[in-house]
């Protein structure tokens, strides 16, 4: 049984990067959007423009920041940014294609599919690692914000790992969850419940405010 309705988060990915069409990885390479990917932020914050945003949260990288100045505008904020809400870094791998990666480390990708969970490129994180440092600003900003609406816009393994805590799915599962460029992700907390997650993988098309019958399904 779900109470009173809580923190409701729109859980947000960035739009594409420049470098999207040689698949890289980016990590915390600060590489900036190609024009979709503006396109794209621009779109969501429109969807987002009539809802009501107390509070923007972002990565402090660029590629976040972008869309995050976009949805804080149409509700006049600031958006604030976490290093903590990072991409996985990648390590040496930072900024290189898959190609590349394949060149200089044979035999590397292979393992990282092998053990996706655990597997980390030298100087780079493991997802547990990650989880380590992400859960507990996330875990902050939702506690921040017990009665608001907020948007946070980060990345794919970020918000996976986000996902994974609040289903209690395990990390080397997070991949079952899809998240392209710009997807849209609702989790709605409740007093006193387990919270709900309301879309995955959504795009601005399926965002949406509050539907004040949801806590009287869940209680049924």
């Amino acid at each position: 049984m779900n109470g009173k309705s809580a923190c409701r988060i729109y859980l947000i990915r960035h739009g594409e990067t420049a470098n999207a069409g040689q698949v890289c990885f980016n990590g915390h390479f600060d590489v900036d959007l190609s024009e979709r990917g503006k396109n794209q932020s621009r779109r969501f914050a429109d969807a987002l423009k009539d809802l009501p945003i107390r509070a923007v949260y972002c990565s402090d990288l660029k590629r976040t920041l972008l869309g995050a100045r976009y949805i804080a505008d149409h509700h006049g904020l600031t958006p604030v940014p976490y290093p903590e809400l990072r991409e996985l870094s990648f390590g040496t791998w930072e900024g290189l294609s898959v190609d590349e990666v394949n060149r200089k480390y044979p035999d590397q990708l292979h393992k990282r599919l092998k053990n996706i969970e655990t597997f980390h490129v030298e100087g780079g994180e493991s997802f547990p690692q990650l989880r380590a440092r992400a859960i507990p600003k996330f875990e902050e900003i939702v506690s921040e914000h017990p009665e608001d609406c907020i948007a946070i816009l980060c990345h794919g393994g970020v918000i996976r790992t986000f996902l994974a805590h609040v289903l209690g799915i395990p990390l080397k599962n997070m991949f079952r969850i899809h998240q392209p460029y710009a997807a849209v992700n609702i989790i709605q907390f409740y007093e006193g419940g387990d919270p709900v997650v309301e879309l995955t993988g959504g795009s601005c098309d399926n965002i949406h405010p509050p539907n004040p019958l949801d806590k009287e399904m869940f209680i049924q």
